[in-house]
């Protein structure tokens, strides 16, 4: 696989009330343009850097919690971008999860648990590297809006994975191993103006599959650490990537003559823009 990038919920969960019988009461929707230079970013069994353009979009209406980006790489065609090549790429990703709390217009708390989902996730990538095929992968679960100490209320979803195609691996049209997601938005300090940092991000622990080929792995682990600046149309940040047998893939093993090289720290840099 080519590379599976960034996808951050930019905005700040918060618990809604269903009960009084209006489930668009509290409807919103946002759209970021972000541009990423990432270095040393891992996708599969090799390290990369590339600069891509990003169009990222979420919010709410009524029962469904949305959450979605699209990706187009490698956008200078920049052949000294490492493993990209001025390749023709892109990457996306749609989230949905449908509130059971707005369903039955009921408050379904649970001490710290604040509103359940049923979880759903689709991620598609469009190649035309060296590796050739594609990506597409369903995710079905259950999610919850949950509080956490410092953090807030973060999204914390486990997940059943579903591969259509997954570059000719031995998991293509089956079901296999599981993921669990993790994504948080802190505000932490504000100024005068009402501009503001925030400590963001994610992480993924799959584990469970059964993949089987050279170099190959049960588990894998990724998460994005970031702090942003916030104005009200700009953001501006930094983010560290860990990465631990990305994509199932095992670090150092040989891969088609070549050494595994899927774990690792990469470095983020994005401007943005906010509609």
């Amino acid at each position: 696989m080519k590379a599976i990038f960034i996808f951050l919920f930019s905005f700040s969960l918060h618990a809604i009330d269903y009960q009084g019988g209006d489930i668009h009461a509290n409807d919103m929707k946002w759209m970021n343009a972000n541009l990423y230079r990432g270095d040393n970013q891992r996708g599969g069994p090799r390290k990369f850097d590339d600069t891509y353009f990003e169009l990222e979009f979420g919010g709410r209406s009524g029962i469904i919690d949305f959450y979605g980006y699209v990706d187009y790489i490698d956008i200078f065609n920049d052949e000294r971008n490492s493993d990209q090549g001025g390749f023709d790429n892109s990457f996306s990703k749609v989230d949905l999860r449908f509130s059971f709390d707005a369903i039955f217009e009921k408050d379904l708390a649970v001490g710290i648990v604040k509103e359940w989902y049923l979880a759903t996730s689709m991620i598609d990538g469009d190649y035309n590297g060296n590796f050739g095929g594609g990506l597409r992968v369903h995710w079905f679960g259950v999610g919850t809006d949950t509080e956490l100490p410092w953090l807030g209320l973060v999204g914390l979803n486990l997940y059943a994975r579903y591969f259509v195609e997954n570059f000719g691996a031995t998991n293509e049209e089956k079901f296999d191993g599981y993921n669990f997601h993790m994504n948080w938005f802190k505000p932490f300090k504000f100024f005068k103006s009402g501009d503001f940092l925030s400590f963001q991000g994610y992480f993924d622990y799959e584990f469970g599959s059964e993949i089987k080929g050279p170099a190959r792995t049960p588990t894998a682990f990724q998460t994005y650490l970031g702090v942003w600046y916030h104005s009200k149309y700009y953001a501006f940040g930094y983010g560290s990537k860990l990465y631990d047998n990305m994509n199932n893939f095992r670090h150092k093993d040989q891969f088609f003559g070549s050494s595994v090289n899927s774990t690792g720290i990469g470095h983020y840099f994005n401007v943005t823009y906010k509609f």
